[in-house]
C-alpha cells in the first residue's frame, strides 16, 4: 500500500480550504441577514473520490484513501414545495383583496352605504320627494308647493346622474389601474427571462449543467422575488430546468419558456368591457386568481344578467349600473302614469282614441341635443325633468286648480313610498318600495366587500404561515450561523494542526533520520 509522502498535507490543505470557504459563506449569510429575498447558503462537501482506473495496472486503492474533501459547490437552503404553496395562497389573497378594493370604490359612490343618515344619496333624494309630495297634498293648487315637488324630482335626477357619472369614473380608474398592473406584469416577465439568460450563460452552469449545488445563487434570489410578485397578478406554476432556468405557466399558458417569453395586451370595448389577452395568440388570459383577474371580473361583472362572453357573473360595475338604471326606469314609469292631463272644459282626465287616460310626462330621457324624449329608454345617466315640466313651470304638475277634484299627487306619494314595485329586469327580481330597493342594493355591495375581505384575510393568514415556514428554512438564523461559525473555526484549526503535525513528521523523516544513520 504505497501512498504519496505529501498526501497528508493535501488532505489537510483541502480541509483548510473547505472550512475557510464555509466560514466565508457564514459571513455572507450574516451580512445578508436583512437582505430582502436572500436565501441562506451553505458549502456542500464530499470526500475526495479515488479513481481506481487511473493506473494501467490494477492495484489496491487502500493506500490512496484519505485524500481529503472536495467542495461540490454553494447551494441554497430552499424548499420548492413551500414556494409553491406560498405563491398559490398569495395569488388568492391578492385576488380577493383587489376585488374588495374595487368593490369598496363602488361602495363609496353610495353615501347611504357608509352612513344611513346621509341625505346626499338616493335615499335622501327619495325622502325629499316624500316630504314635498306630502306637503303639496295639503295645498294642491299652489304653485309654490308644486315648485317644491319639481325641485325634489330635479334633485333625484341629479343624484342618479351623479351616480352614473361616478360609476363611469370608477370604471375608468380601474381600467387605468389594470393597464398599469399589466405593464408591471410584462416588466416582471421580461426581467425573469433576462435572469434566465444570465443564469444559463454562467460559466459554472455551462461547465456542468447538472450541478445542483451552484447556479448563480444571487441571481436566483432576484428571480424568486420576481416570481413571488408575479404570483400576486395571477396563478403561476414554476418548472425548474436542468440549465438553471425556469419555465412559468400563467393561468395555464406558458408565458416563460427558458429564455423565451410572451406578454399581455389589454383593450377596452365600446361598452367598457376589459379584455386581457396574450400577445402571441390573441386569446384571453384564463387566470383563476390574482389581481388581473380581479380587475377583469369587476370591470366586466354583470351578476346574473350575463349576456355575452365579455361579461362575468361577479357583481361589478355593470351590475350596479344595471341596478341604478332599473331604479331610474321604474321611477319614470310611476311618475309618468299618475298625474292625468285635465280637460280644460270638463276638468276630467283626457283620454286617447282607445279610451286610455293621457298622463303628464314628468320625467324623460335627455337626448344628445339636450332635449328630453319620452320615447327613449330612461337610464340613470340620461334621466331628467321633462321639457314640458321645465318650460311650463311648476304649475304643470297641478292637475286642477279646483280643490274638490281627486288628489292624484297623493297617489304618486303612495306609489313611491309604499307601493310594492316589481323590479324584474336585469336577470333578477325584487318586489318592494324604492327605499327597500336601495337598501337591498347597498346591502349587496356591503356583503360583497365583506365576503371578499374575509376571504382575503383567510388566504393572507395561510400565506403568512407558509412564508414563516419558508423563512425558517431559507432565512438566516443568527444563532444557528454563529454555532456553524464556531464549528468551522474549530475544524479549520484542527486541519491546520494536522498540517503542523505532518510538517514535524516530514522534518524528522527528511532532516533528522539521515543524521541518525550517520
Amino acid at each position: 500500500m504505497i501512498r504519496s509522502t505529501f498526501m497528508g498535507f493535501e488532505a489537510a490543505k483541502s480541509s483548510v480550504f473547505a472550512n475557510q470557504k464555509a466560514i466565508d459563506i457564514v459571513g455572507n449569510n450574516l451580512a445578508n441577514r436583512e437582505t430582502n429575498g436572500y436565501t441562506r447558503q451553505r458549502v456542500d462537501r464530499t470526500a475526495a473520490y479515488i479513481n481506481s482506473t487511473a493506473n494501467r495496472v490494477a492495484s489496491s486503492t487502500i493506500g490512496q484513501a484519505g485524500q481529503g474533501v472536495d467542495i461540490l459547490g454553494i447551494s441554497q437552503l430552499r424548499d420548492s414545495f413551500l414556494d409553491k404553496c406560498f405563491r398559490e395562497e398569495y395569488s388568492l389573497a391578492s385576488h380577493y383583496g383587489q376585488t374588495a378594493n374595487l368593490q369598496n370604490d363602488i361602495l363609496d359612490i353610495f353615501p347611504e352605504a357608509v352612513d344611513v343618515t346621509d341625505t346626499s344619496g338616493v335615499l335622501g333624494a327619495l325622502e325629499k320627494i316624500y316630504e314635498s309630495l306630502n306637503k303639496y297634498v295639503q295645498s294642491p293648487t299652489l304653485d309654490s308647493e308644486a315648485n317644491l315637488v319639481r325641485s325634489a324630482f330635479t334633485n333625484m335626477t341629479q343624484v342618479l346622474q351623479q351616480i352614473d357619472r361616478q360609476l363611469t369614473e370608477s370604471a375608468d380608474r380601474q381600467a387605468q389601474d389594470l393597464r398599469t398592473t399589466i405593464d408591471r406584469t410584462n416588466d416582471i416577465i421580461s426581467q425573469i427571462t433576462h435572469l434566465n439568460k444570465k443564469i444559463s450563460s454562467d460559466a459554472t452552469v455551462i461547465a456542468n449543467p447538472n450541478n445542483e449545488y451552484f447556479i448563480s445563487n444571487e441571481l436566483t434570489d432576484q428571480r424568486n422575488l420576481l416570481l413571488d410578485e408575479l404570483a400576486s397578478y395571477g396563478d403561476i406554476n414554476v418548472i425548474s430546468n436542468s440549465d438553471g432556468t425556469v419555465s412559468v405557466d400563467f393561468g395555464g399558458h406558458r408565458v416563460i419558456n427558458r429564455t423565451e417569453s410572451d406578454s399581455l395586451t389589454m383593450s377596452i370595448s365600446e361598452k367598457g368591457y376589459a379584455t386581457v389577452a396574450w400577445r402571441s395568440t390573441g386569446k384571453s388570459v384564463n387566470a383563476k386568481t390574482g389581481a388581473i383577474q380581479a380587475y377583469v371580473e369587476v370591470l366586466n361583472g354583470r351578476g346574473n344578467n350575463v349576456q355575452s362572453n365579455d361579461e362575468t357573473s361577479v357583481q361589478g360595475v355593470p351590475y350596479y349600473r344595471d341596478r341604478i338604471n332599473l331604479l331610474a326606469s321604474e321611477l319614470t314609469k310611476i311618475a309618468n302614469s299618475t298625474i292625468p292631463v285635465a280637460d280644460a272644459t270638463t276638468g276630467k282626465p283626457v283620454t286617447d282614441g282607445s279610451g286610455n287616460i293621457v298622463y303628464k310626462v314628468l320625467l324623460a330621457a335627455k337626448d344628445e341635443t339636450g332635449k328630453t324624449d319620452s320615447t327613449l329608454k330612461v337610464t340613470a345617466g340620461n334621466i331628467s325633468i321633462s321639457d314640458e315640466w321645465s318650460n311650463e313651470g311648476p304649475g304643470y304638475f297641478i292637475y286642477s286648480r279646483d280643490e274638490n277634484v281627486e288628489n292624484y299627487a297623493q297617489q304618486l306619494s303612495y306609489k313611491i313610498a309604499n307601493y310594492d314595485t316589481n323590479f324584474s329586469s336585469y336577470g333578477e327580481e325584487f318586489k318592494g318600495t324604492f327605499s327597500e330597493y336601495m337598501i337591498d342594493l347597498v346591502g349587496r355591495i356591503g356583503s360583497d366587500v365583506s365576503f371578499n375581505e374575509g376571504r382575503r384575510d383567510a388566504s393572507a393568514t395561510i400565506a403568512d404561515d407558509y412564508l414563516s415556514k419558508r423563512e425558517s428554512v431559507s432565512g438566516v438564523q443568527q444563532d444557528e450561523e454563529t454555532a456553524d461559525l464556531l464549528q468551522f473555526q474549530k475544524s479549520y484549526a484542527a486541519a491546520a494542526r494536522v498540517m503542523t503535525t505532518m510538517d514535524d513528521l516530514l522534518d524528522i523523516l527528511i532532516n533528522r533520520l539521515g543524521r541518525v544513520g550517520l
